[in-house]
């Protein structure tokens, strides 16, 4: 069965794209692995070798990165997804040999950083589609504060800082226009579908669009450029930096515990000795003592 569906997958790259199909934009080899952008699919299943240049534009990315951030803000993908990857593992591609290693992480100032994040209890404002489940984690902006190195700030999303229902009519919306400018690229909703537009004009009472629809809209939110993203990872590995740290603080004290019971146990030694001393000593002058005594009487 599985055979047969990639088999159709297949014929659909080939009937649509015949130049694909010379380039073998696709292979699937006869044990079942399928290659895109690679004839020779043999690291995994499913193998993709090229990126694609994207703004990421609705992509949430946390956890491990599965793109690489260019300077010019363009995020280059392998890999995209709407929605969350479930799996067993990830590996993360860490050979010295690639590497050109600028030495060892100062875990003092990695626990000093790792003492400043904080950690935040928060829901989804897009429950709708993000869900209305609890999360203990980090905010990017908090974090950038305090260890940038963890955040990337140059990918492009639509936040949903309206979100709220309202009417389009004659290209005007009555909303809230806190932190939306003239030339803002808006996501509105329809029933049967969801546009990115542009602001043309903002007054006290709401916005206008370059819309020709009118009727119940769901106003979304606009199109930031700065959108942030944790890298998770990089959080981790501060962890196991900071963690050497206080094993060295928790080895330092129990070699200064050591050394102080030590100490103590020579101390209450020579404690008891001097008291044998004085027992010894006071019962060579108690019968003297009581001798002179008898004298006197």
């Amino acid at each position: 069965m599985k055979k047969n569906y990639w088999l159709l997958v297949t014929l659909l790259v080939i009937l649509s794209n015949p130049i694909q199909a010379q380039t073998e934009a696709m292979k699937i080899l006869p044990n079942g692995n399928v290659g895109i952008g690679t004839s020779t699919p043999t690291q995994a299943k499913l193998v993709v070798s090229g990126e694609q240049s994207s703004n990421a534009s609705g992509m949430f990315m946390y956890g491990y990165r599965t793109s690489k951030i260019l300077d010019s803000g363009t995020v280059k993908n392998s890999i995209y997804a709407t929605d969350g990857i479930t799996a067993q593992q990830f590996n993360v591609v860490s050979d010295a040999r690639i590497k050109k290693v600028l030495g060892v992480s100062n875990n003092a100032n990695d626990l000093d950083i790792l003492s400043k994040i904080v950690i935040t209890d928060y829901k989804m404002i897009d429950s709708v589609q993000r869900g209305n489940q609890r999360y203990k984690k980090v905010i990017a902006q908090q974090l950038e504060q305090v260890y940038p190195l963890a955040v990337s700030t140059k990918q492009t999303e639509v936040i949903p800082n309206i979100y709220q229902l309202s009417t389009l009519k004659n290209g005007w919306i009555p909303v809230p226009t806190k932190d939306l400018a003239v030339g803002d690229k808006i996501k509105l909703v329809f029933s049967g579908e969801a546009i990115l537009t542009n602001i043309l004009a903002i007054s006290k009472d709401g916005i206008r669009v370059n819309c020709t629809q009118e009727g119940s809209v769901f106003v979304y939110g606009k199109e930031v450029h700065d959108f942030h993203a944790v890298d998770y990872e990089a959080i981790a590995m501060l962890n196991v930096s900071a963690t050497q740290a206080l094993l060295k603080r928790i080895e330092m004290l129990e070699a200064k515990n050591t050394t102080l019971v030590q100490t103590i146990g020579k101390l209450e030694k020579e404690q008891q000795q001097t008291n044998n001393r004085l027992k010894a000593i006071e019962q060579l002058l108690v019968p003297t003592v009581a001798a002179n005594d008898a004298v006197k009487e």
